[in-house]
């Protein structure tokens, strides 16, 4: 649960991110004309709480990697911000979003998620990764979305970093909440990218293990050799 996460990950935890004003207040990048007085560092600042509707509800897609982008259900709504985005594919990550600007030209993948504690979110990542991996082949840019861009969409675009920047969970997921800061994945999803995370480690330590095809028919050369101290 909840406890053994926290002892594995405690820099995860929102009590892990938190500062008092005074202390947020006296950091370098704290900026008295931003009201949620976060700090862009990663891991730092005080971040809105989930149940703070405004920031969710102010909170614009954000940009993770030049292809890649973050949002809500209202901006994959609103075909002028897709636009200004450059946004030609959106994967949705709920059960019932149309996809609205079909007709628009943009491309829309749809993987049925629930933000609960019992969605298998996991099965999707292979999917989801290669849809946002075409549009980044193709030169697209692609918004990933759920209802508010809290839960369900950061923890595909945090396992799309993990695989393909080789990023910890811990990394991928402080990289991506310093640029949108009201993510909150639920943890039940959190154990899940733990699981990725193995699986992952798991295939590179696997690969790493395997020889090269240059290494193996030098290893078949070298037994045709006879070594020079037999008789």
């Amino acid at each position: 649960g909840f406890q053994a996460f926290e002892r594995a990950y405690p820099e995860l935890c929102e009590d892990a991110l938190m500062r008092t004003r005074e202390e947020v207040e006296s950091t370098p990048c704290y900026d008295p004309y931003n009201p949620t007085g976060i700090c862009m560092g990663v891991g730092a600042g005080i971040p809105p709480s989930p149940g703070n509707e405004t920031a969710i509800e102010q909170a614009e897609a954000a940009e993770v990697l030049p292809f890649l982008y973050i949002g809500n259900a209202r901006d994959a709504q609103d075909l002028r911000v897709l636009q200004a985005l450059g946004i030609t594919r959106v994967l949705n990550v709920t059960s019932h979003l149309p996809g609205y600007h079909q007709d628009s030209g943009i491309c829309y993948k749809t993987l049925p998620a629930m933000d609960s504690g019992h969605q298998n979110l996991r099965q999707f990542f292979d999917e989801a990764i290669h849809f946002i991996d075409e549009a980044r082949q193709a030169g697209d840019r692609v918004l990933v979305h759920c209802q508010a861009g809290v839960s369900r969409s950061p923890t595909i675009v945090i396992a799309y970093l993990m695989k393909h920047t080789r990023m910890t969970m811990v990394d991928a997921y402080k990289y991506v909440k310093a640029r949108r800061p009201i993510i909150s994945p639920n943890l039940n999803f959190m154990g899940q990218l733990v699981e990725w995370e193995t699986a992952l480690q798991a295939n590179k330590t696997e690969a790493d293990c395997k020889p090269c095809h240059q290494c193996q028919w030098q290893q078949q050369e070298a037994k045709k050799v006879p070594n020079a101290c037999q008789v």
